[in-house]
């Protein structure tokens, strides 16, 4: 069985757009940082958190997290409107990294892993801030936005759309030797 540890509606449609049958059991985890823990080890620990201890042997399981990273800070998801604002204020014009990682995990063992994508803001007033985030409500997206958007605050990406969205799809499709075994389950039961 695959097991997705996540609700983030990209990473299923993703997942789901693969082929894959597989069931979504989120973890309910603290997200907050530790005072000056840095972006990539918050990010593992995030993945690692969400894995948890407990799992079936026979069962593949499969945690993911984002992070929008400016200036060596995190920028997590917005509080509320104010700090939306805020938030895409300060990326307006800016360059900002996407790193998303995910995890692995088949008994005991974790393969965690991760892509980062370079994003180019375009140089926005603060009446289209607002009109995006009341458009779009932005209020569940790391950095306060979405790639896939309409009218976003995107200019341009360097590296891969969907790691964007919340999944490093390139480095799952590398280790395929992990989950091909659990895909062709999935298939096998469709037909």
């Amino acid at each position: 069985m695959f097991i997705l540890k996540s609700t983030s509606p990209r990473r299923i449609q993703i997942l789901k757009d693969l082929g894959f049958l597989f069931q979504v059991e989120p973890a309910n985890i603290d997200e907050s940082q530790k005072f000056k823990e840095p972006s990539l080890q918050y990010l593992e620990r995030m993945v690692h958190s969400k894995l948890g201890n407990d799992g079936n042997p026979n069962h593949l399981y499969l945690a993911a997290d984002t992070i929008v990273v400016f200036q060596n800070e995190i920028l997590h998801k917005p509080t509320d409107l104010e700090d939306s604002v805020r938030i895409l204020k300060t990326l307006s014009g800016k360059k900002n990294s996407v790193f998303s990682g995910a995890g692995l995990q088949i008994e005991s063992k974790v393969d965690f892993f991760y892509e980062e994508t370079i994003i180019e803001f375009k140089n926005w007033s603060e009446v289209e801030i607002r009109d995006y985030i009341l458009r779009c409500q932005p209020f569940d997206k790391a950095g306060s936005y979405g790639i896939q958007d309409e009218n976003g605050p995107v200019a341009t990406r360097f590296g891969s759309y969907t790691n964007v969205m919340g999944f490093p799809l390139r480095s799952f499709l590398a280790r395929s030797s992990v989950w091909l075994p659990f895909w062709e389950k999935s298939f096998k039961r469709k037909d």
